[in-house]
Formats: C-alpha cells, sequence, structure tokens
C-alpha cells in the first residue's frame, strides 16, 4: 500500500501506536502542539513543529527571503495560537543547496526574527544541513499564561457556536493569482490577496484571550482550509458541525477577486487554505466573543458560521436549511490527483 492510497490522515493513523505519552507530556500525538510539564512553577508548556518543503509549501519564483522567513514564523506561532499558548522560544533548521547565495539565507534569518518581535520570541537554535531544496523546520515553544487552559481540537461541545476569525479565502484566492494570473496587469490590482497568502498573522493575542475564556470549547487554525479544519474538529471532538453557506464570511476582496474569473467566493472560504485564521467553537454570543477579543486588544472581526450538534461529521445548509453536497478541493498531502 502507498501514501497515496491512504493520505496524510491514514499515515499520521498508522504511526499513532508508536507515540506515547509519559509523566512529562501530558499531551502529545494528534493536536496543533504537544503538550509538557515543566516540573516547577512554570506550569504547561507547548511545543510545535512544521516543516516547509520548497515547490512543496512555497516557490521562490513568489517569495523574497525575507518574506519567506516571516511566514516561517506566522505558520508555526499560528499553530501555538490554535492551542492558546504564548510563543517563547523557536529552532529554526535549514536544508539548503550548497550554490544558494548567503545573502539569501541571512535575510530569510531577518525576515523569521523580525516576525517573532511581536510576541517577543527569539531563535534559540537549530541545525543545518546539504539538501537539494530548501526545506525549512521549525520548532517552536509556547507558554500558557497564569489561568489559560490549553485548547485542543477534541473540546466541542453540543450547543456551542462555530466562530472564524478574519477573512479566509483571501489566502486561497491570492494563490491562484499567483499560479494562474503571474505577470498580467490584473495582478497590481489585487495585490492584497496576494499579500494575505505570503504574508499572514497567527492570531496569538486571540488564541490566548480564547484560553482564558472558559466557554471555549475546540480551536484548530486553519491551514488547510476550513473545510477540512472542521471535519478535523468533527472527528475528534466525537460531533457534528452544522454549518450555514450564507454565513460563510466573504470579505469585499475576496468578492472582487473571484468575480472577473467566476470563481464562487464561498467555495474559496471552504478549500482556499493558508489562512491561518482561527477556528472554534464557543457557547458565548458573538457579541460577547467580540468583547473578549476586544479586551485582549484585537481588531481582528469574528464571525458565527454555525453550531454544534450531537452526531458526526460536518454538515454545509442553505438558507432553507437544504444540506449542499460539496467536493471537498482542500489540499491533500501525499495525493496523487
Amino acid at each position: 500500500m502507498k501514501l497515496s492510497d491512504v493520505g496524510e490522515i491514514g499515515f499520521l493513523a498508522a504511526i499513532r501506536r508508536y507515540t506515547g505519552e509519559n509523566a512529562f507530556v501530558e499531551l502529545g500525538f494528534g493536536d496543533d502542539g504537544a503538550i509538557l510539564k515543566s516540573g516547577g512553577r512554570q506550569g504547561r508548556f507547548v511545543v510545535t513543529t512544521d516543516l516547509l518543503v520548497e515547490e512543496t509549501h512555497f516557490s521562490l519564483k513568489f517569495y523574497r527571503a525575507f518574506d519567506l522567513g516571516e511566514k516561517a514564523y506566522e505558520v508555526n506561532a499560528s499553530d501555538l495560537a490554535a492551542m492558546g499558548a504564548w510563543p517563547v522560544a523557536s529552532f529554526l533548521s535549514i536544508g539548503a543547496a550548497p550554490g544558494l547565495p548567503l545573502e539569501f539565507l541571512t535575510d530569510f534569518y531577518k525576515g523569521f526574527q523580525r516576525a517573532g518581535r511581536r510576541h517577543g520570541c527569539v531563535i534559540a537554535g537549530g541545525d543545518t544541513v546539504r539538501a537539494t531544496k530548501l526545506i525549512i523546520s521549525v520548532m517552536m515553544i509556547g507558554r500558557y499564561e497564569k489561568g489559560s487552559h490549553p485548547l485542543l481540537r477534541s473540546d466541542a461541545r453540543p450547543a456551542e457556536h462555530i466562530y472564524v476569525t478574519g477573512w479566509p479565502g483571501e489566502s486561497g484566492m491570492g494563490l491562484w493569482l499567483l499560479k494562474k494570473q503571474r505577470g498580467t496587469a490584473l495582478m497590481k490590482k489585487m495585490q492584497p490577496l496576494i499579500r494575505r497568502h505570503l504574508l499572514p498573522k497567527a492570531r496569538v493575542r486571540e488564541g490566548v484571550a480564547l484560553s482564558h475564556s472558559r466557554s471555549t470549547g475546540a480551536a484548530i487554525d486553519v491551514s488547510d482550509g476550513l473545510f477540512s479544519e472542521l471535519n478535523h474538529i468533527a472527528r475528534m471532538s466525537r460531533v457534528h458541525l452544522c454549518v450555514e453557506w450564507e454565513k460563510l464570511p466573504v470579505s469585499l476582496r475576496l468578492e472582487k477577486g473571484c468575480r472577473p474569473f467566476g470563481l464562487d467566493p464561498r467555495r474559496m472560504v471552504l478549500f482556499g487554505g493558508e489562512d491561518y485564521e482561527l477556528l472554534f467553537t464557543n457557547a458565548l454570543p458573538l457579541c460577547d466573543v467580540e468583547a473578549l477579543f476586544k479586551k485582549a486588544g484585537s481588531r481582528i472581526p469574528v464571525h458565527e458560521i454555525g453550531h454544534v450538534e450531537k452526531g458526526s461529521g460536518v454538515k454545509i445548509t442553505d438558507h432553507e436549511g437544504r444540506t449542499l453536497s460539496l467536493k471537498d478541493r482542500t489540499y491533500q498531502h501525499f495525493s496523487t490527483r
């Protein structure tokens, strides 16, 4: 059997038996990060890892080195945000070809370092190795503030509301433009969408605010697409997520970007990916969640898109309550399609 036969989910299921927990690992395999006990007054820490491979996760045709460094930081900090933790240290390992200019790598590190300053997160170590393609491996450590609790994918409960921050779909549209319209005059008008793809921002402040609220259920960051992340929460929480098609948030920028090409903006919201927004469930009504974010100093909008029920799976309904049949178009690792 090949990886392409089982996909990422099947691969992870196959290796799960080799993972475990002990006196120091409170939560291991299966979430956005692992929770470790420090054994002292500092309480618990979260550790997350991420791998970015040239021509799989990024193309050097689209990125300046500095921008790539910033994005490498933000996508890892986003995992900590989804766990409700604050980034404190990162370990950055690089695989690079001998012919890659040194200036490219130093600019990459500068970008990573500058992004980390937003949260006081420093580069504390790493490794280097020879490779045929640029490979970026990041391990990041986050801490929990006093009075907060870990956010998990498995904590959604029936009757909770489903929320998502920001404007998912804009990043996916930006990537579509880079691939399909690169070099055209239209690209200049679409720069805000393209920048949303190239330079995402981790919702750390919002994740930490949610970790202080006992009304928060499950949480995950939107990396592979909103529809994919909804299914992760439904599966790990063993609940049914009911999402209303008309409530999916469509920004004016996304609507204008999709229109010339006949693309459906709500499908881009569901399947676009690489938004690094937070998808979460919460017992509080929308106005109270907005107040929670405002108190934390956040200006990021938050949208209610549905609710949690008993059962399993994800259902998207129209304004009359009819279930829509949608083919999952999110990116699948190891797929040959």
